[in-house]
């Protein structure tokens, strides 16, 4: 189970690509896939170098369909460099609610459902957006030692 905690953040820019897909694991991961390789593209075409991990981040929730921002951390300046479906945003500084969860992606609906339980516990809402950070490549480390850093704004 992970553990829960409170912290502020700084705001992060970045740049992304927003696609949608099935909620199916498997749709999910092609999707996101195409969408970093994209935006890891025109970073590399631009001269654009990452200032941080990739990250996903997320708006909306509807139990049919997931929509999401995949993305890259970079400096501010290069938020500037965005051109078509590549756009720049930043994730909100504040007060946020984090954990991490170890493990394969799929289980991240599992983390959440125990975040879900911890927000009702303690009389938290959620707000928009949550974001997840991936502290490490799936390509490089077993699906058992992958981390994600989730980030929940809160209402």
């Amino acid at each position: 189970m992970p553990t829960f905690e409170m912290t502020d953040v700084e705001a992060t820019p970045y740049l992304y690509e927003e696609r949608s897909c099935s909620m199916d694991p498997e749709d999910i991961g092609r999707t996101m896939g195409e969408a970093f390789q994209s935006v890891m593209g025109f970073m590399q075409s631009h001269g654009i170098a990452p200032a941080g991990e990739v990250l996903s981040v997320y708006y909306t929730y509807d139990p049919e369909k997931m929509t999401f921002r995949a993305g890259v951390s970079v400096s501010a300046d290069a938020m500037a460099k965005a051109e078509g479906a590549v756009k720049a945003a930043q994730t909100p500084a504040g007060r946020v609610l984090t954990f991490t969860h170890v493990g394969p992606y799929s289980g991240l609906r599992d983390s959440y459902g125990e975040m879900m339980t911890y927000l009702e516990k303690n009389e938290l809402k959620i707000g928009a957006p949550t974001w997840e950070v991936y502290l490490n490549d799936p390509r490089a480390v077993p699906e058992d030692e992958l981390k994600t850093q989730v980030f929940v704004s809160l209402a």
